[in-house]
C-alpha cells in the first residue's frame, strides 16, 4: 500500500478567517455537513483559523456574500448542491453563479466547494475574477450511502491540507493520495462498487494541478502575497 504524504506542521500566525457555507437540508447535505462539523472545522479552528459558519438556514447569499467580502477572508469552503454555473446552499438559494456575484467574494480567495459540477464553469469564473486557486468536481459528487464517511474524507483532505499551509499542488497530491488509499482498501474488502465510485470522484476532482484555468499551483493560506493575485492571461474565447 502507498504511504500518504506526511502532514506538515506549520505555524500559521495570521489573521485568517474562513467562511464556511454548508447547507443540510436533505440526506447528501446532512451527512456532508456533519462529517465536515466534526472533522473539518475543529480542525482548522485547532490550528489557528477563525471559521465563520453559514450553515442550514444561514445558508445562503443574503447571508454569506457579504461576509465573504470582509478583510482578511481568505478561504471559502462547503457543501451544497450545483450546476456548472452555480452553487446552491439552503433549499437550493444560489450563493454564487456566473454573472451574478461581486468580484470582491472570490478575489484574493482559496476556494473548495464539496458539489456537482460547479468546477466545469464557475469555478474557471472564479479564476478569472481573481481567485487565487479553485478546488471542486466537474461531473457530479457521487458516494455509497453505507460508506459516506470515506467519500467526505477524501474530499476534506482539501481542507486540511490548506490548514497545514500547503500549497495547492501539495493539497491535490495529498487528495489524491487519500483517494488512492480508500480506494486500495475497498478494492481489498470486496466493495468493487465503492472503489469505482471512489475512482469516478477522484477523476474528477478539477484544481490547479489539472490546469492553470483552476487557478496557481503555488497558492497557499499562509502567504500574504496571494492578495495581490498574479495577472493571468486572456485565453482565448474567455470572459472578460
Amino acid at each position: 500500500m502507498a504511504r500518504l504524504p506526511r502532514r506538515r506542521q506549520r505555524t500559521i500566525n495570521l489573521d485568517v478567517t474562513v467562511i464556511a457555507i454548508d447547507s443540510n437540508f436533505e440526506p447528501f447535505t446532512k451527512a456532508a455537513f456533519e462529517y465536515r462539523q466534526k472533522h473539518v472545522y475543529p480542525y482548522l479552528e485547532g490550528r489557528g483559523f477563525h471559521v465563520m459558519r453559514f450553515q442550514g438556514p444561514l445558508a445562503r447569499r443574503y447571508y454569506a456574500a457579504p461576509a465573504a467580502r470582509r478583510p482578511n477572508v481568505d478561504y471559502l469552503t462547503g457543501v451544497g448542491h450545483g450546476t456548472h454555473d452555480t452553487y446552491t446552499g439552503d433549499y437550493y438559494d444560489p450563493i454564487f453563479s456566473i454573472g451574478n456575484y461581486n468580484q470582491e467574494e472570490v478575489r484574493g480567495k482559496i476556494v473548495h466547494l464539496l458539489s456537482c459540477e460547479t468546477a466545469r464553469s464557475l469555478g474557471q469564473d472564479f479564476v478569472n475574477q481573481g481567485c487565487l486557486a479553485f478546488f471542486g468536481y466537474d461531473e457530479n459528487f457521487i458516494y455509497h450511502q453505507g460508506d459516506s464517511e470515506v467519500f467526505f474524507e477524501c474530499d476534506s483532505e482539501i481542507d486540511l491540507g490548506f490548514a497545514d499551509g500547503l500549497t495547492a499542488e501539495q493539497v491535490y497530491d495529498r487528495a489524491i493520495a487519500k483517494y488512492n488509499q480508500r480506494i486500495t482498501e475497498m478494492r481489498a474488502q470486496g466493495k468493487l462498487y465503492v472503489a469505482a465510485m471512489l475512482e469516478f470522484d477522484r477523476d474528477h476532482l478539477r484544481t490547479p494541478s489539472s490546469s492553470e484555468m483552476w487557478g496557481d499551483r503555488e497558492a497557499r493560506l499562509d502567504d500574504r502575497e496571494r492578495s495581490q493575485p498574479k495577472r493571468r492571461k486572456k485565453r482565448a474565447g474567455s470572459d472578460p
